[in-house]
C-alpha cells in the first residue's frame, strides 16, 4: 500500500504556536469526545433494538469489510471502535491514510452475527464518508502541487465535524478551525462591527496577544493592506478571481510577512489556476460539502 502524505495538521503536538484541537491530528487517535459521538451515532441507528437481527439465532461467525473502489481509506479506527464496543473482534488490515485497491479487504471481524449486523451500516457509513473526504483531499493536494497548503473550511456536517477534519488530516490537508475556539477568524460579517479591518485585528491582538492565531478575511486590496498593518497571522483573500488573486498576492508580499490564504469559489476544476498565484494556503468548502462517498461492503463468512 502507498501511504498518503501527512504533516499538514496544525496539532499543537506537532506545530507549536498554532492552536487546534488535538483531535484534528491522526497521530492523536480517538479522544473521549469522538468516542462518545460514535456511540451516540450507533445508538441512534439501533434505536430500541434491531428487530430484524433479533430474528436470528445467536451464532458466532466471521466477516470482512471490503472496499468497492480505489480510494484513500479513512475511518478504520472509528469502525474498529464501533464493532469492539459491541463485543465484536475487529482487526484492521491496513492503516488509515493508506491507498486501497478495489476489492481489497480492509477489516476482519469475528463475533455474534446479531452484533456484527447491528453495527454494519453505521461503520460502513463512517468509512464511506471519511474515505470520500480523504480521497478528494488527496486529489486536491495533487492538483495544487508543493508549496501550497490545502485546507478545509467549517462547511462540515454538524455532529460529524471532528471525523471529517481527521479524514482531511490523513490526506495531508490542514483541517483549519476545528471549532470556534480554535483560533480567531474575523470574517466579513464580523468586520462591520469594527471601524476597519485594521481595528478588528488590533482588537483580537489586544485580547489574545500572540497566544492565539489571528486570521482576517478581506474582499478588496484596500482591506488587505489595511489589515496587514495590524500584522495578523493570516490574511484570507475571499472570492478573488484567479487573475486578481495572482495580482493581490504579488502586491501584498512585500508588505506582509504572514501567510496569505485564498478562499471562496475554488473547486478542483479551477484549483490549478489559483495555485499559480502562489498563496500559502487555499481553503476549499467543496472538499466536504460536495465530495462523494467511497463504497464499502460487509461480507459474512460463516
Amino acid at each position: 500500500m502507498v501511504k498518503a502524505e501527512k504533516g499538514a495538521c496544525f496539532c499543537p503536538k506537532n506545530r507549536p504556536g498554532f492552536r487546534a484541537d488535538a483531535a484534528c491530528c491522526p497521530e492523536c487517535g480517538l479522544d473521549a469526545a469522538m468516542k462518545k459521538k460514535l456511540l451516540a451515532i450507533l445508538k441512534d441507528d439501533i434505536g430500541v433494538g434491531d428487530v430484524t437481527g433479533d430474528l436470528l439465532l445467536p451464532e458466532k461467525c466471521s466477516a470482512s469489510v471490503v472496499v468497492k473502489e480505489d480510494c484513500i481509506v479513512a475511518g478504520l479506527e472509528e469502525a474498529v471502535f464501533l464493532f469492539r464496543s459491541q463485543g465484536v473482534e475487529a482487526t484492521p488490515l491496513l492503516k488509515d491514510g493508506c491507498a486501497a485497491k478495489k476489492g481489497s479487504p480492509v477489516l476482519s471481524l469475528a463475533g455474534l452475527n446479531r452484533k456484527i449486523l447491528a453495527v454494519e451500516r453505521t461503520a460502513l457509513n463512517v468509512l464511506g464518508r471519511m474515505s470520500g473526504i480523504a480521497a478528494t483531499c488527496a486529489v486536491a493536494k495533487g492538483i495544487a502541487g508543493g508549496g501550497v497548503m490545502i485546507a478545509l473550511t467549517r462547511k462540515t456536517m454538524p455532529g460529524f465535524n471532528l471525523f471529517e477534519k481527521k479524514a482531511a488530516c490523513l490526506a495531508g490537508v490542514w483541517p483549519h478551525r476545528i471549532n470556534l475556539n480554535s483560533f480567531v477568524l474575523l470574517k466579513d460579517n464580523h468586520l462591520p462591527f469594527f471601524g476597519s479591518a485594521f481595528e478588528a485585528v488590533a482588537a483580537a491582538r489586544k485580547k489574545h496577544g500572540k497566544k492565539m492565531l489571528v486570521e482576517v478575511e478581506v474582499e478588496t486590496m484596500q482591506q488587505a493592506f489595511d489589515a496587514a498593518r495590524a500584522k495578523p497571522d493570516i490574511i484570507m483573500l475571499d472570492n478573488f478571481s484567479a487573475k486578481h488573486a495572482r495580482i493581490a498576492v504579488k502586491r501584498l508580499r512585500p508588505f506582509f510577512g504572514g501567510k496569505i490564504e485564498l478562499s471562496g469559489g475554488i473547486t478542483l476544476g479551477n484549483l490549478r489556476r489559483y495555485a499559480m498565484a502562489k498563496p500559502d494556503i487555499i481553503s476549499m468548502g467543496c472538499l466536504t460539502h460536495s465530495t462523494g462517498w467511497r463504497d464499502f461492503s460487509l461480507r459474512i463468512e460463516k
